[in-house]
């Protein structure tokens, strides 16, 4: 049987389009069913039909929402994959914003299946909300203005340092060095306006926002040693077994792929990815663990 001409044209472009995502590395956002895992997706959730995630919407390049109002970043990519393993469509992922301070809550009240928000393994943590196998692996630094004297921590003593409220660096510098003043804010956006304005001298943070930030606005510059090593992991509400295991088996699914350092290379920029190679799961590679997670509290006499 001979296909029309315009049959035979939808064809070429399908495969077209099959053979740049093959290319490129890209994984399809949909398929006839959800991939099978070594674990199941519990029932209330696979009955609703999406899944509900907190993610950050001001963490570029982790999660942000772009110029176009969508959300984008790594940790979208991850929170849409998840949904992709759930149901076969990556756009079945309800993506709800959070900040530090309200996002284990969203999780402690059910308003969220899962948190993919830069959340750190911590002690304290682990005893609110359960933890996934690790995905990314970093530690805290700090910007300061292009002109600014500071080099290092021990140049913050006695000085207002700004940092989101509930996060890693809040917490380092409180156990760490409490000579500091923290000017603590619920977002980025007005940690980087108290910097601009000078009620800060600098802003802490994880490397990988500052490394989003300082691409974007070479007014500033990261200085200060890697503290308060912190793996990342999905936060799960305490106790739900059956989707631990689910999130596990679909982040191991997503090791042997390598999509994890397929989508990091399209939000690092060229530059910055080589300090970044051994910042998640890969093939081959020994797992991220989060053994040496106390590094949070370790101090170094700064």
């Amino acid at each position: 049987m001979t296909l029309p001409r315009k049959s035979w044209l939808t064809l070429l472009t399908l495969s077209a389009l099959l053979l740049s995502l093959l290319v490129c590395g890209v994984t399809p956002l949909r398929a006839a069913s959800a991939p099978s895992l070594s674990a199941t997706l519990p029932q209330t959730i696979k009955a609703r039909g999406k899944l509900i995630v907190g993610v950050k919407c001001d963490y570029p390049p982790f999660g942000f929402v772009d110029a176009d109002g969508k959300h984008a970043g790594f940790e979208i990519d991850v929170a849409r994959r998840l949904a992709y393993y759930a149901f076969g469509n990556a756009d079945a992922a309800d993506l709800e914003c959070v900040t530090g301070p309200n996002r284990i809550p969203y999780l402690t009240s059910d308003r969220a299946d899962l948190i993919v928000s830069v959340l750190s393994w911590t002690p304290d943590r682990a005893k609110i909300v359960a933890f996934s196998t690790p995905y990314f692996d970093s530690s805290v630094r700090m910007i300061v203005p292009k002109d600014s004297t500071i080099k290092g921590w021990a140049d913050v003593r006695g000085k207002t340092v700004t940092t989101t409220s509930g996060g890693t660096p809040a917490i380092w510098l409180t156990k760490c060095m409490p000579d500091v003043h923290q000017l603590l804010f619920d977002n980025t956006a007005d940690s980087i306006s108290a910097l601009n304005d000078g009620r800060a001298v600098a802003y802490s943070q994880d490397m990988t926002l500052l490394v989003g930030i300082t691409s974007k606005n070479p007014s500033f510059k990261i200085v200060g040693e890697g503290v308060a090593r912190g793996p990342f992991g999905v936060g799960i509400k305490l106790g739900n077994e059956e989707l631990i295991r689910w999130v596990n088996a679909a982040l191991a699914d997503m090791t042997k792929e390598d999509f994890f350092w397929k989508s990091l290379q399209q939000w690092v920029p060229k530059d910055d990815l080589a300090s970044f190679s051994n910042a998640v799961p890969r093939p081959g590679r020994p797992s991220i663990s989060y053994a040496e997670a106390n590094d949070i509290y370790k101090c170094y006499g700064f």
